[in-house]
């Protein structure tokens, strides 16, 4: 059999069944339970709905991480989409998966979770503030804020620069402690919730156009679930591959899918539908409204372990892709170094660390995230449709899992998740443009620097 099936020895497989499984949880629970519900109460206007549609989501997001672990236990290798997208189709696909994936989605999305983290964490440091500036020289400002920014991914960078143990560890710590603050968030929003107050679950919805609204109402729900598959980045550093990256899939999965239909039920127990659509912060508003200010102070330190989290698990596995693109000759021949110490892929963390830093200085949380919507989804669209081709092109390869009922199941996140892209850009045009442009700037990068390289 080709060696591209063969396991990976050169990274440190320390990840146990237990660190995998959190960093699927963490990876997933961030910033999406807070932010999303408000969209997608306002995209459909109906509790009942609003309900149906988190089902949906754990649906697709199961959908894609079954073919997804498939995929993974076949080529347990570090780089997940990377590996799978250039077995199956031309090198410049796995070279633009990974350029956007690198430098703007998980960039990007490490500076906004750093940014959300720093904010919460002014709540109870009053003198961390955007208004609090500890420097300026011309057009350059730092604030007290952006220095917590900075000071938090030195720290998290360091974490995970000496160890992926250390890095899994605090993966599991913080996805422990975000699953029982939400958990415990959703037993006291359901035992103080007022008692008399009738939910009407299907009312009557006039003037919303139903397909605008499933596309409206699915873009947050697919960003509520993104994360599902970045445990396959680290395969080559899941001990045992073969039957804990399914199974941490599996179980990770079912554990979010719980814990955001009773959170999301406790918001609809405490707020009406158009309260949460108003909301900018429904966690907040929501616990306040059934524990009063201490409310706030809860929701407070769930956002922080939440985000704090999030930016640990996107600092573990984002190298990693950079890592992969290197090894497979589509990235700077750099960021395949691996620490002789730490056995780590020690460059690759610190050039991701300080790209997010960039972004940090210079982007803005909402721009970012409306940016690679697309991109997001496209390229998962693209891995799923990767499990059809490679099934076809090596039928003999060994798979300890195979997706169940397929090919429907996958078939299944292929149509919605086509649907999705549509209305991102029909809905969202203008706000795809940023992602749009940086991705046609990769098409002379990869042709005028790395295509010889690639082919060789």
């Amino acid at each position: 059999m080709s060696e591209r099936f063969e396991l990976e020895t050169e990274l440190s497989r320390d990840l146990k069944l237990t660190h995998a499984t959190a960093i699927v949880v963490g990876a997933i629970i961030g910033s999406g339970i807070f932010g999303a519900p408000a969209g997608i109460a306002d995209a459909l206007r109906s509790p009942g709905l609003f309900l149906i549609f988190w089902i949906i989501g754990g649906v697709l997001a199961f959908c894609g991480a079954l073919s997804m672990a498939e995929l993974g236990a076949m080529m347990p290798r570090s780089g997940g989409p990377l590996v799978y997208l250039r077995e199956a189709f031309p090198p410049y696909v796995a070279f633009f998966y990974g350029w956007m994936d690198v430098f703007l989605m998980q960039a990007g999305g490490i500076a906004a979770g750093t940014a959300i983290f720093a904010s919460y964490l002014g709540y109870f440091v009053p003198w961390i503030s955007p208004e609090s500036m500890v420097f300026v020289a011309g057009p350059w400002k730092v604030s007290t804020e952006l220095l917590t920014v900075y000071a938090t991914l030195l720290l998290l960078g360091t974490v995970n620069y000496v160890g992926v143990r250390f890095g899994g560890a605090l993966a599991m710590l913080t996805s422990v402690g975000k699953v029982a603050a939400l958990v415990g968030f959703a037993v006291l929003a359901f035992f103080g919730r007022d008692s008399e107050r009738v939910i009407e679950w299907f009312p009557a919805r006039e003037g919303i156009d139903p397909l605008a609204s499933f596309g409206m109402a699915m873009v947050g729900v697919f960003f509520a679930y993104n994360g599902w598959q970045y445990l396959n980045i680290v395969a080559g550093e899941v001990e045992n591959p073969r039957r804990n990256l399914p199974l941490s899939i599996i179980i990770g999965l079912s554990i979010v899918t719980l814990v955001y239909f009773f959170v999301n039920g406790a918001y609809l127990s405490a707020l009406t539908i158009d309260e949460i659509a108003a909301s900018n912060r429904v966690a907040a508003d929501a616990a306040e409204r059934v524990l009063g200010p201490a409310g706030g102070v809860f929701v407070s330190v769930a956002v922080l372990i939440s985000t704090f989290g999030v930016v640990n698990n996107t600092i573990l596995w984002a190298p990693r892709v950079a890592y992969g693109m290197s090894r497979e000759k589509l990235f700077f021949p750099s960021f395949s170094f691996v620490h002789p110490r730490f056995r780590t892929p020690s460059r690759a963390i610190v050039g991701i660390v300080l790209c997010s830093a960039v972004w940090s200085s210079l982007g803005s949380f909402q721009a970012i995230i409306d940016s690679f919507a697309f991109a997001l989804a496209g390229f998962l669209l693209l891995t799923v449709i990767a499990l059809f081709v490679l099934r076809r092109k090596f039928p003999d390869a060994h798979r300890p899992f195979k997706v169940w009922g397929y090919p429907y199941v996958p078939m299944f996140f292929v149509v919605v998740t086509s649907g999705y892209v549509v209305s991102v850009f029909v809905f969202k045009a203008a706000e795809s443009l940023p992602g749009l442009l940086f991705l046609l700037l990769g098409v002379p990068v990869y042709f005028f620097w790395f295509r010889k390289r690639s082919e060789a």
